[in-house]
């Protein structure tokens, strides 16, 4: 398994699958979040890994 975190919840998701598709199955829209691991920004592109841990950081914007 691996987890993603956002906010104040975790999630554990299977490993394989895209991280775009698993924040759709989550209910979170992927252009709200920047996805973080280790410091560096990864592409909604990536193939979740076992054990891996993602962090799910909100995009704001505002003037």
């Amino acid at each position: 398994m691996a987890t993603l975190k956002h906010r104040d919840k975790t999630y554990t998701v299977e490993p394989g699958t895209t991280l775009e598709r698993a924040l759709r199955e989550l209910g979170i829209i992927p252009e709200t979040v920047l996805p973080v691991r280790d410091g560096k920004i990864i592409p909604l592109s990536h193939r979740i890994e076992e054990g891996e841990e993602i962090e799910l950081v909100d995009v704001i914007s505002g003037g």
